[in-house]
């Protein structure tokens, strides 16, 4: 086990957190913090899908089939590469709330 030394201050603003232990302290943190990132990412993932009319996969193949307008505009390549990277970062945050919740 690693032993993590704390200031005062953060030892204070610790007991606003939920829990009974320092530990499910921050534990709640940790999965609190995960959970408002998912929310951020699905709104802007909402975002996407109502400009575009599609999930992410699908604008991934019409893409590729050269079937998006404007495909090589400034903003439609940001939005590729912001959706995409929504995406990974939603479904790689998913992954650690299941691994987080089935301990």
């Amino acid at each position: 086990m690693e032993t993590l030394e704390i200031s005062d201050s953060v030892k204070e603003i610790l007991e606003l957190a939920q829990g009974t232990s320092l530990e499910e302290k921050v534990f709640n943190l940790v999965l609190s913090d995960i959970e408002r990132r998912i929310h951020i990412c699905s709104a802007r993932v909402i975002e996407f899908e109502i400009k575009y009319g599609m999930n992410f996969k699908k604008f991934e193949k019409t893409w590729q089939k050269d079937e998006i307008r404007d495909k090589y505009s400034h903003e439609v390549e940001r939005d590729y590469m912001e959706w995409e990277s929504l995406d990974d970062e939603y479904r790689s945050l998913l992954s650690k709330l299941k691994k987080i919740k089935h301990k």
